[in-house]
């Protein structure tokens, strides 16, 4: 093995390193990719999602396994079923909403890798205790996230 040359790995079904807190999966991480991009599984609850923030330093692609995902945009609003896939450029605000009375199961893939360290963190603090709006800004402007609401 080849130390700083990706080696093809085979994720099976249920695999990969699942987050306690965050209902999140890392199934390819930077360090397996090199750095290329970094790939987990989430599920958001019926009906809920994530604030509009900024991704600073990667786009991200999602593909909707299970449910429909709304994305919040500026002045427009994307719509994707199972099956479906969105790409969101880097710098450009965004919110994710399950509009559905059913979970929500996708896969994003973010290019380049390391968004893994921030959901690491995250959930790190959660299970310590120590995590609130402070800490949580000073982890997200570590990995270049911006949260706008």
């Amino acid at each position: 093995m080849h130390i700083g040359v990706p080696q093809p790995v085979a994720i099976l079904p249920g695999g990969g390193r699942t987050l306690q807190f965050l209902g999140v999966t890392h199934k390819l991480t930077s360090d397996q990719t090199n750095g290329a991009f970094y790939v987990c599984e989430a599920v958001f609850g019926p009906e809920s999602g994530s604030p509009l923030h900024i991704h600073h330093y990667e786009d991200e692609v999602i593909y909707v396994l299970d449910g429909a995902i709304d994305i919040r945009l500026d002045n427009e609003k994307l719509h994707a079923p199972a099956g479906g896939m969105v790409h969101l450029p880097k710098k450009i605000p965004h919110a994710l909403q399950n509009p559905l009375k059913t979970p929500l199961r996708i896969i994003v893939h973010a290019i380049p890798g390391g968004l893994e360290h921030y959901f690491d963190d995250v959930d790190a603090a959660l299970q310590n205790g120590s995590f609130n709006a402070e800490l949580h800004t000073e982890i997200s402007k570590k990995y270049g996230l911006e949260w706008l609401e």
